[in-house]
Parts: structure tokens; C-alpha cells; sequence
């Protein structure tokens, strides 16, 4: 199959889901194989919804650098923040990476606080 209509296919999937499963997914680490999810996560997701997911998912070295680039990329987007690129949040082998996720996480209890008071 193409990728194209892998990815058509990925996407339909996905969007089919309620954000509860698409987090079940993250947390299982069953990520897809051509970007849709976090695609379809960045559409519908808010910084409330989605935001503690995403940084957990950040925050485990275990997971591969591609997928916490991806995470790191909606969450940006979501927080409205565009301190750091999502690789720079993705490259634990970087001596800064514990700082930035540190100050990510500052970051996003400043907004989530913000966004629900």
C-alpha cells in the first residue's frame, strides 16, 4: 500500500476515536506508522485534555526520539508555547534536556492553572 493511503487510513482511524482511547494509545506506545495520530490529536486536543499526557510521554526516555519530537510537537502547539523546538525537548543525549522539560512543565501548570481558573 502507498504511504499516502496508509497515512488516509491511519487518519480516518484515528479520527474515529474518542481522546480517551488516543491517549490509551500513547500510553501503550502504539503510535501508528505515519504520523496521524498525533495529527488527529493536535486537531481535536486542548492543553486541557491532552497537555499531562504529552508530557508524560516526554518525559520517558524509553520512548523513542521520533515519537516524544511528535509529542512534543502538538504539545507546543496546544500551550501556545514556542520557547524550544520539539527536537530540543526530544534529545535527552542534550546536557539542557532536563532543564527544558523542567521548565516545560513550569510552563504548563502556568497555563493550566490559567486556562481553568
Amino acid at each position: 500500500m502507498a504511504f499516502e493511503a496508509e497515512a488516509r487510513e491511519e487518519r480516518a482511524y484515528y479520527d474515529s476515536l474518542s481522546l480517551a482511547d488516543l491517549h490509551a494509545l500513547i500510553h501503550e506506545r502504539r503510535f501508528g506508522r505515519t504520523g496521524m495520530l498525533w495529527q488527529s490529536l493536535r486537531e481535536r486536543a486542548t492543553l486541557l485534555t491532552s497537555g499531562w499526557v504529552l508530557l508524560e510521554l516526554l518525559e520517558r526516555r524509553s520512548v523513542n526520539r521520533e515519537a516524544r519530537a511528535q509529542a512534543a510537537s502538538v504539545l507546543l502547539d496546544l500551550a501556545d508555547c514556542h520557547d524550544w523546538s520539539p527536537e530540543a525537548l526530544a534529545d535527552d543525549s542534550d546536557p539542557e534536556f532536563e532543564g527544558r522539560l523542567r521548565e516545560l512543565r513550569r510552563v504548563i501548570n502556568a497555563r493550566l492553572r490559567a486556562a481553568s481558573a
